[in-house]
């Protein structure tokens, strides 16, 4: 007579071979003893591994299915590997509900990638046990692919700004340079940037001052505007004219401005420079009733230096342009990716619209257990909302139109007078690659595969300390709950991210613009918005950003004047 267990988690094999593994993970309420291979205690008590069952029917389609592709490294050679994992609801629980929880359990899942198949087997088993009631079953799927099915999965390296010097190019330099524009930068600071001697440095130096790109001015080195060398206005007064700017455009790479120059009316440059620091660089035009001022900042992110620059920038901006009433920050920044659910996906190309920032400037740690508890955070929003009712409304359709035709127009413009290339790259080069920690990198199909043309989203946008190691929840991270050392000294931003967007359901994230919206913020400026094309999806400045930067960029430049052509004018 059959015995039988009640409450279980079970994981039954349905088919076993060296390259192709499918198994079923199922919470049961009775299970037969007869069928029973393994019995979990201790610890894992609540678990039975059944014994193979090729008959087990996999008909009925699932509810919610991803999949993800990864090299696996052992034997002869590396092999890639296809997990299509498909997922069954439990009775009563909604398709929007069910998209969410599976999404958040496969973060979970990969928050502390499994090396191995048993690893991965006994992840997927406990995340069930604890949690996730609304998940019946998921079917795994596992399989090596042929030649032909391999899909291109780039090197983590690309995912990690910080890590190993790259070989020093003449493009390395120019982008140092064009990083700390407007202000110069001497030869000694050049070679320690890229790690290379003042003889290398100054070779690629003289190479771009050939072609016109950087300028020696005394003993600093400095970008040149090349579209807009002749067009400076010298003399000019930024306050003495009755038009002043009542919007104002902030920036951070020199493309972004580059396309936000594009897009500006009767355009005119004035560059102030000042030797050691401390330059600016002002570009006066109009979009539709305004008059807009675009400036550039010198430095971003959480380094002492640079949270003075940009704070220093922004507030010398707004006490130059008192008659500034809107202010956008625009630029690159990395999406946010759903992945089960196309509507909240952000992909490459999109562009995310938000009136509310928030800057995790560090993590919470409980002092007994050294787990993770949460984050310090700095949130913003604006006094007035107005960039967010003007997005939001029920004129999408017209705003979807008017911005693509300002993309276009600017990426015409572009194309003629710039050395960077502002169309839109290859599909092909929009991978949905997530960095998973240990040097892995897994790449996974949207959900939305049809898609070929961008969207924009409004959402919150945040940006977050640069954490190289933290000490991070154990919660799933080691068996029993217990903390594993490696996998902590592996957790990198990638994992930092995740949890801080999930948290905050953010819909990008950026490189860090704590100080510029406080400077912002405290310059009583009421109406204010972010504006963030979609480089990558990490922080818009990583290695793989660079592909989609420019286009990126101009996209999010068309959308600040689409905006700016609605905003009032008081």
């Amino acid at each position: 007579m059959a015995t039988s267990v009640v409450g279980l988690v079970t994981l039954t094999p349905i088919k076993q071979s060296p390259d192709h593994n499918v198994v079923r993970i199922a919470r049961q309420w009775n299970v037969h003893g007869d069928s029973i291979l393994h019995i979990a205690g201790g610890p894992h008590k609540g678990i039975i591994v059944n014994k193979i069952n090729p008959n087990l029917d996999l008909s009925g389609e699932a509810d919610v299915e991803l999949s993800y592709s990864v090299w696996l490294h052992g034997g002869d050679q590396p092999k890639q590997e296809k997990r299509t994992m498909s997922f069954r609801l439990s009775s009563g629980v909604e398709e929007d509900e069910g998209r969410a929880v599976v999404h958040t359990f496969f973060r979970q899942l990969m928050q502390a990638f499994p090396k191995d198949y048993v690893s991965f087997m006994k992840r997927v088993l406990k995340l069930m046990q604890e949690d996730y009631k609304e998940i019946d079953h998921v079917d795994l799927d596992m399989r090596f692919v042929a030649e032909e099915e391999i899909v291109a999965i780039p090197d983590a390296v690309q995912y990690d700004s910080s890590s190993e010097a790259e070989p020093v190019t003449v493009a390395l330099v120019q982008e140092v340079l064009e990083h700390a524009y407007p202000n110069g930068l001497t030869l000694a600071v050049i070679s320690e940037a890229l790690r290379c001697t003042d003889e290398e440095a100054t070779q690629f130096l003289l190479e771009l001052e050939a072609t016109g790109i950087v300028q020696r001015v005394g003993d600093e080195w400095i970008r040149v505007d090349t579209r807009n060398v002749d067009a400076i206005a010298r003399g000019h007064s930024l306050a003495a004219s009755s038009d002043q700017p009542t919007v104002a455009i902030i920036s951070c790479l020199f493309l972004e401005k580059q396309a936000i120059d594009a897009l500006l009316d009767e355009p005119s440059t004035v560059h102030k420079y000042k030797s050691g620091g401390d330059s600016n660089v002002y570009t006066l035009g109009r979009i539709g009733a305004h008059r807009v001022v675009a400036t550039k900042l010198a430095l971003i992110g959480d380094s002492r230096e640079a949270t003075t620059s940009a704070g220093s920038i922004t507030t010398r901006l707004l006490g130059n342009f008192q008659h500034i009433e809107h202010v956008l920050v625009v630029g690159v920044g990395g999406g946010v990716p759903h992945f089960t659910d196309a509507k909240r996906h952000v992909r490459l190309g999109d562009v995310v619209v938000s009136t509310k920032y928030i800057y995790g400037s560090d993590v919470v740690v409980d002092r007994q257990t050294e787990q993770f508890r949460d984050f310090t955070t700095r949130k913003y929003t604006p006094a007035d909302h107005d960039v967010a009712a003007l997005v939001t409304s029920s004129a999408a359709d017209t705003i979807l139109t008017e911005w693509e035709g300002y993309t276009s127009e600017a990426i015409g413009r572009l194309t003629t007078a710039s050395e960077v290339d502002f169309t839109r790259p290859s599909p092909e080069t929009d991978l949905l690659a997530l960095s998973v920690g240990g040097g892995n990198v897994i790449v996974m199909p949207h959900p939305d595969p049809e898609r070929k043309t961008a969207r924009f989203h409004v959402g919150p946008v945040g940006g977050l300390t640069s954490l190289k190691k933290v000490i991070v929840s154990a919660n799933g991270n080691g068996e029993n709950g217990e903390v594993n050392v490696e996998e902590q000294e592996e957790k990198t931003n990638e994992q930092i991210r995740e949890r801080f967007a999930a948290q905050f359901s953010l819909r990008s994230i950026d490189a860090g613009f704590d100080s510029v919206v406080a400077a912002i913020v405290g310059s009583r400026i009421d109406s204010w918005a972010l504006v963030r094309g979609i480089s990558d999806y990490q922080n818009g400045q990583s290695r793989a950003s660079r592909v989609w930067q420019a286009h990126a960029a101009t996209r999010a430049a068309a959308m600040a004047r689409t905006i700016v052509e609605r905003l009032p004018k008081n």
